[in-house]
């Protein structure tokens, strides 16, 4: 019986990872410790390439010495940063869901601060983020920083969104969670249309915009919490036939998408951010660690599933 959920991982290069040696693998129930197969087969055996590389994990994603380029404050606390970084990891990170551990240089690992990637550019990622705390304080234009990734389950959903074609969608962005949709509305916007709805919440800037100016999509302006608004989104996501509704906001919007896809009674894909506690993204620390509606206990980290099963 499939378990409903897979590893964002499994197949690239960071696969086998350590999970795979401790017997603990997402995807693999082999690698697990049991007997029967129950790997959602998607193109790689990965006890396969387990034992093929010597029963060896492929190890952990690689830190990379970066440059703030430049460091603008979009309002009170709220900054944007531009990195100089190699061009390989950008490339990686050019992906939907992408995010990155980013520390001062030189600083313990206790400090790594899990952060989306707004955007890239072909020598640059650009970052959005709240300075509050010890991992965030102090960071500023001209110094080196320390980036670990790629990572790629920035958007949980039961299945890639980048094989999304022919689809009609809607983003739900609220706050600074629009630091997690430039890739995906660029990405997206190629073969499906795309509706954004955005809404302030604690920001007082649609920031995300300056990135996103020029494609041919539909902005409108909400306040998810405000009764007409919420009833016009879900009378708009019905009259307008969409497929799938991508989520980027606190836990309490996730929570108000799901009742409005719930009155729909629709089968309507919905994707969220991931909100959740990251601090090793590699499904090892157990800072992510969620319970679904199975009874299983799922590492947000780098696992695919349908936010349905835990919200």
């Amino acid at each position: 019986m499939e378990k409903g959920y897979n590893c964002i991982d499994s197949g690239s290069a960071f696969c086998p990872c350590e999970l795979a040696s401790t017997l603990d693998c997402i995807s693999c129930s082999h690698l697990r410790g049991e007997d029967s197969c129950d790997c959602n087969w998607n193109g790689v055996c990965i006890l396969y390439e387990y034992y093929m590389n010597n029963m060896k994990s492929r190890g952990f994603r690689l830190i990379y010495e970066g440059l703030i380029v430049d460091k603008k404050e979009i309002e009170k606390d709220l900054f944007l940063i531009k990195i100089s970084v190699e061009e390989d990891l950008i490339k990686e990170l050019n992906s939907i869901g992408s995010y990155v551990f980013i520390k001062k240089f030189g600083e313990n690992s206790y400090y790594n601060a899990p952060m989306s990637v707004l955007d890239v550019e072909k020598k640059f990622i650009y970052i959005v983020y709240y300075e509050l705390g010890p991992k965030t304080k102090g960071i500023n234009k001209g110094e080196k920083i320390n980036i670990k990734g790629p990572y790629w389950n920035g958007i949980i959903g039961k299945n890639r969104l980048s094989d999304t074609k022919n689809s009609r969608i809607l983003i739900y962005a609220r706050g600074i969670g629009q630091s997690s949709i430039v890739i995906p509305i660029k990405k997206l916007a190629e073969k499906n249309q795309i509706f954004l709805f955005l809404d302030k919440g604690k920001t007082d800037s649609f920031y995300c915009l300056d990135f996103i100016d020029d494609l041919p999509i539909t902005v409108k302006e909400i306040n998810l919490f405000d009764p007409l608004d919420r009833n016009g989104l879900l009378n708009f996501i019905k009259e307008e036939s969409i497929d799938i509704v991508i989520s980027a906001a606190a836990e309490m919007a996730h929570r108000e998408i799901k009742t409005i896809l719930e009155e729909l009674d629709s089968q309507i894909s919905w994707f969220i951010t991931n909100n959740n506690i990251l601090c090793c993204g590699e499904g090892i620390c157990g800072s992510c660690i969620r319970k679904i509606n199975s009874g299983d206990r799922i590492k947000t980290c780098k696992t695919i599933v349908d936010p349905m099963n835990f919200y």
